[in-house]
């Protein structure tokens, strides 16, 4: 433990709710706290992710006692020739899951997740005291592999604040954070046989893993709880890569480590390039080109990055399946569980598509790249775009495109619910370590991710339609509530405060805000103000000619409530950042480049 000085002057303590870490004040070791909320919300996605694979456990095995109870009756089946039972001709067999998730749907699956956290804590503790009759083996807990852990503050924090959990295995290229991560296992006083660590390559360990073949928890005596050297081995059930940059690297042998309905916890960093900073290096990395200066980029963002994943897994006959998808501070989060199923697989080309953006105004479109007939998929016929001329309906301006990206939900809102309730109760349902440090903000994030309309990608900004017309801004609340008394829907994004989320097509926003004009008119001098003109000197702005067609309906925007607005959940939405200069920090130099640091001698022996 060499990079760790023996003083409190050589050394910086960073407490983390259950956890101590010691770091060294030289940055050998990469530590931001930025990160906490992070790390609170990759917990309470592990925690309901783990407590769902309970429930979906009890649910096969019910399933497949109905099954068994329902072939035993001879009004249902006959015995073949090989003895086996089989439905009757002409006799339609239930469906048993169904029958299976009802009979269980009173169950309390956070009661039977700590009766399982339990069994496993005695399990162990027999097997490491060595008692000749060992209790029954609990089913399989979690298995987590924290990809690239650096100091492993993640991975105690997963061990001592999530239950059931088999083995978290602290893996990291650079010799001085294994180090770092030992050395905190042993001050936090955490099993290092079950939170084991591992110099070495992420991406080779998953390669290693995807055979599938596990000496873990297939060992009767449990060498993975009194041996700290037997090998990792097998696929892992969560997967958390949070690196310094891009997550395209280590994508590929993710979604191929990762066990059927895994979950992948995935990170990126990179927003200047996900946002249209460095288009080239965008499509380089994730096959996709960004757009610069969109107005939802962040959403954007997370899209292209879904796809990138998507596309990974198809190659190997599997697909992804969003729970959550964060846009937060510099950085995006994603939680997807990953699915082996080539029958899902060719369903992809309906969840990517492409979006063509106006270059004249905020409209844009989204394209699915297939379509399903009913019988085969085919491509999609641009008919919105074919019907304009192929520009823009509003400006006549041509249209960019970005994409491919993921057009299916980001979020499953079922599970994100599920996710807000445990965050609501996490001290009632005495979860490891309550509260989360950083309660108030994750609640208010969940809450509104949840609120996000589930199946309409991309969003307009209110500023930016009102700035391209030249006009004022109407109150958001009385837009809002003309677009539902249109009867359309229309929801915030959980990362942008000014987003207009909604079912509503171009034409009839643009309608509503031609409406405002008309009550709050602008100067034909405003309206020339400002922005490109079209048919040379004296032309047209995009605010002249978008206002140039008359609306198609009439609104007044007066006594109206938005009715998503009323009665919603109180929670903290887009809070200040806490502190100045709240944004990723230097990366770390790690051990050698320290040591050279420390005695930087060239060949005459003088000091650079």
């Amino acid at each position: 433990m060499a990079s760790l000085g023996s003083s409190k002057e050589d050394r910086v303590e960073v407490k983390e709710n259950s956890s101590v870490c010691y770091f060294p004040n030289k940055n050998e070791v990469f530590y931001n706290p930025v990160q906490v909320l992070n790390r609170d919300l990759s917990i309470t996605m592990i925690r309901q992710f783990g407590e769902t694979l309970v429930k979906e456990r009890e649910e096969k095995l019910k399933k497949k006692e109905i099954r068994k109870e329902w072939l035993s009756n001879d009004e249902n089946a006959t015995i073949s020739k090989t003895g086996m039972r089989h439905p009757k001709k002409g006799v339609k067999e239930p469906n048993y899951l169904a029958e299976a998730s009802e009979k269980l749907s009173g169950t309390d699956w956070s009661a039977e997740v700590d009766k399982l956290h339990n069994q496993r804590i005695a399990w162990r503790k027999a097997v490491k005291d060595g008692e000749e009759k060992l209790p029954e083996r609990p089913p399989p807990g979690l298995k987590i592999l924290d990809c690239l852990a650096a100091s492993g503050l993640r991975s105690m924090r997963y061990f001592k604040e999530i239950k059931n959990v088999d083995l978290v295995a602290v893996n990291d290229l650079d010799s001085a954070a294994i180090e770092l991560a030992e050395n905190n296992i042993q001050v936090n006083g955490v099993d290092p046989s079950v939170v084991r660590t591992r110099v070495g390559d992420g991406t080779m360990l998953c390669y290693e893993a995807r055979t599938g073949v596990e000496t873990i928890r297939d060992d009767p005596r449990g060498k993975n709880v009194v041996d700290p050297d037997y090998e990792i081995s097998g696929k892992f059930d969560v997967i958390d890569l949070d690196p310094y940059g891009s997550c395209a690297p280590f994508t590929d042998c993710a979604v191929q480590a990762i066990s059927n309905g895994g979950l992948l916890c995935l990170t990126s960093t990179d927003m200047a390039v996900l946002s249209g900073n460095h288009v080239d290096t965008c499509f380089s990395k994730y096959s996709a080109m960004s757009m610069h200066k969109s107005g939802y980029l962040h959403e954007l963002a997370l899209r292209i990055f879904l796809q990138s994943v998507e596309s990974q897994a198809n190659k190997y006959g599997k697909h992804i399946v969003p729970l959550a998808s964060f846009g937060i501070d510099f950085y995006i989060r994603v939680f997807v569980r990953v699915y082996d199923s080539p029958a899902e697989v060719k369903k992809s080309s309906t969840k990517i598509g492409y979006v063509y953006q106006s270059t004249g105004c905020p409209s844009f479109h989204v394209v699915p790249t297939g379509t399903f007939t009913g019988k085969n998929y085919v491509p999609t016929v641009l008919n919105n775009i074919a019907d304009s001329g192929g520009v823009c309906a509003e400006t006549g301006r041509p249209f960019k495109v970005a994409g491919p990206v993921w057009i299916a939900p980001l979020h499953s809102q079922d599970f994100v619910s599920s996710c807000i309730k445990r965050v609501e109760d996490q001290e009632e349902r005495k979860e490891p370590h309550a509260p989360l440090p950083t309660t108030k903000r994750l609640h208010g994030l969940l809450t509104t991710a949840f609120e996000e309309l589930p199946d309409q990608p991309l969003y307009y900004l209110l500023p930016n339609l009102c700035s391209t017309l030249r006009c004022t801004v109407p109150p958001r609340p009385q837009f809002i509530a003309q677009m539902e008394k249109l009867g359309f829907k229309v929801s915030a994004q959980h990362k942008e405060p000014d987003a207009i989320k909604t079912d509503a097509p171009n034409d009839v926003i643009w309608d509503v805000l031609r409406n405002w004009v008309r009550l709050h008119p602008i100067s034909a001098k405003r309206a020339q103000k400002g922005g490109e003109t079209w048919g040379g000197k004296g032309g047209l702005t995009a605010s002249m000619k978008i206002l140039e067609t008359e609306p198609k309906f009439l609104c007044d925007f007066e006594d109206l409530s938005a009715k998503s607005l009323k009665g919603r959940k109180k929670a903290t939405r887009f809070p200040m950042n806490p502190e100045k200069h709240w944004g990723p920090k230097a990366r770390a130099v790690g051990k050698r480049a320290v040591d050279e640091v420390e005695d930087p001698k060239d060949d005459g022996g003088e000091s650079r």
